[in-house]
């Protein structure tokens, strides 16, 4: 047995030497999770009955609707995205997620056919229909055409009291 590989003379051997090394590979061509380094935001909100979706409408002006499912890979990719506009947006765009496989009724009633779809809500109406996964411009595109981003509050208030002098 002088100078076989030991590798290949014993099936342990192999399997054992085998799956020290996968293990010490994979993590290094392993890439990291998109869904995983993602943050969840304060601001966004899980919708769990029809009811409580037509009381999120009644009570803001701008309302981004993720309908998503948890087994649909696009609708992960996507979910890091709806957070961030969450958090860029707070106090202006109320963001909602929709999981269609728990609140079904309501994805019938929008005719959401296919993951992700993200509706855009404007005083309570349909504004926008984005399906798919797009990149977040497209969607602060929209969002920065229905609210007052260039002005802010304080610089707001103080150019209509120079107007009334």
């Amino acid at each position: 047995s002088g100078g076989s590989c030991p590798l290949a003379c014993n099936p342990y051997g192999g399997a054992f030497f085998g799956a020290l090394i996968g293990l010490l590979i994979v993590p290094f061509f392993t890439p990291p999770s998109r869904t995983e380094a993602a943050k969840p935001s304060p601001h966004y909100k899980e919708i769990a009955s029809i009811g409580e979706f037509k009381q999120v409408l009644a009570s803001a002006d701008v309302v981004v609707t993720d309908f998503y499912a948890d087994w649909c890979g696009p609708c992960r990719l996507l979910k890091p995205t709806i957070h961030q506009l969450a958090d860029e947006y707070p106090g202006r765009v109320t963001v909602v997620g929709v999981n269609v496989d728990q609140v079904g009724e309501l994805a019938r009633e929008y005719g959401i056919r296919a993951v992700p779809d993200v509706r855009i809500f404007h005083k309570g109406a349909q504004h926008t229909a984005l399906q798919g996964v797009r990149p977040i411009e497209d969607y602060r595109a929209v969002l920065d055409s229905l609210v007052k981003t260039s002005v802010p509050q304080s610089s707001a208030g103080s150019t209509n009291s120079v107007k009334n002098n």
